[in-house]
């Protein structure tokens, strides 16, 4: 290795450093009145503007109980108001990272013998046509291997 691929290669692992740095500053931390104040908004969130409401004010706090709250709510939506998915296409088509918010919560935490079955029917009987790459990713994530 010549002198500048290793004096480059140093300056690039110093700025790789120095960006991470900054961009673990820059995420903002859940204080313990914010958890507080999400925790009891867990319980409110019964429609997909609700959800997407919460996303924006409190992602930051997604952890733990909360995360558990958030969960169970997408589950349910996804299993029983699947009349409503038109409202989650709508709001994760102008927010990609609302989407990845909606998928992480369909995890381990959600009730696999009540909402998993109606949210893999919903999804493999009811996807709406311009859907399908959501449907498939709820699909996979409700298959019987992931849980």
């Amino acid at each position: 290795m010549t002198f500048y691929s290793r004096l480059f290669l140093s300056w690039a692992i110093v700025f790789g450093v120095i960006a991470t740095a900054m961009s673990a500053a820059q995420q903002k931390m859940c204080t313990q009145q914010e958890a507080a104040q999400a925790e009891r908004e867990t319980n409110s969130l019964k429609t997909w503007n609700s959800v997407y409401k919460f996303y924006k004010k409190f992602s930051h706090c997604d952890d733990g109980g909360i995360a558990e709250g958030v969960s169970d709510a997408v589950a349910k939506l996804l299993a029983n108001r699947w009349d409503s998915v038109s409202e989650l296409v709508k709001l994760v088509s102008s927010e990609k990272g609302f989407e990845d918010f909606v998928l992480r919560h369909v995890d381990e935490t959600i009730d696999w013998e009540q909402d998993v079955p109606k949210i893999r029917q919903n999804a493999k009987s009811r996807c709406p046509p311009n859907s399908t790459r959501l449907c498939k990713a709820l699909l996979e994530k409700t298959s019987p291997q992931r849980k």
